[in-house]
């Protein structure tokens, strides 16, 4: 979890605040990830962010670290909402008694719980980076900051 501070600039979009274009980076895809079915798209605002901004390496980073981030989220859900829909089906076809399925529900219920920790734990990460972004803090997060570091052309 390291930052290097960064002096203030402009961003190439609208020339505005680089801090503010890479705090939107990651407003967007916190507010956006919790609209039904907009939540889909969700990743594609800081993309567009990404692959906008021409000068700005400060912004470029956030943009996509954010891109990451919201992609983790994702597939994290998706990958754990399959295994909830799978457990449902096949308790539903194995099923000889009304235990069985309560057994099953509770061990979604259990399942979702964690998607819900999963989810707010991202939303706290991205909540860090968003300010630390503002004070024009070049954060790298665990695991993805290096990745985005490398996707964005900013030094490691």
């Amino acid at each position: 979890m390291s930052a290097t501070i960064v002096e203030p600039h402009k961003s190439s979009i609208g020339n505005l605040d680089a801090n503010v274009m890479a705090l939107l980076a990651y407003l967007a895809t916190g507010i956006l990830m919790y609209i039904p079915y907009i939540k889909y798209v969700a990743w594609l605002a800081p993309l567009v962010l990404f692959f906008l901004e021409k000068q700005s390496g400060f912004v470029r980073f956030h943009a996509m670290q954010a891109f990451i981030l919201n992609a983790v989220n994702f597939l994290l859900t998706a990958l754990i909402g399959g295994i909830i829909i799978a457990s449902i089906t096949a308790a539903a076809q194995r099923a000889q008694t009304w235990e069985d399925v309560g057994a099953t529900l509770a061990g979604v219920g259990i399942i979702n719980t964690i998607v819900i920790i999963i989810s707010l734990v991202i939303t706290i990460f991205a909540i860090v980076a968003l300010v630390k972004a503002y004070k024009y803090q070049l954060y790298k997060m665990p695991l993805i900051g290096k990745l985005a570091a490398k996707f964005s052309g900013q030094a490691a």
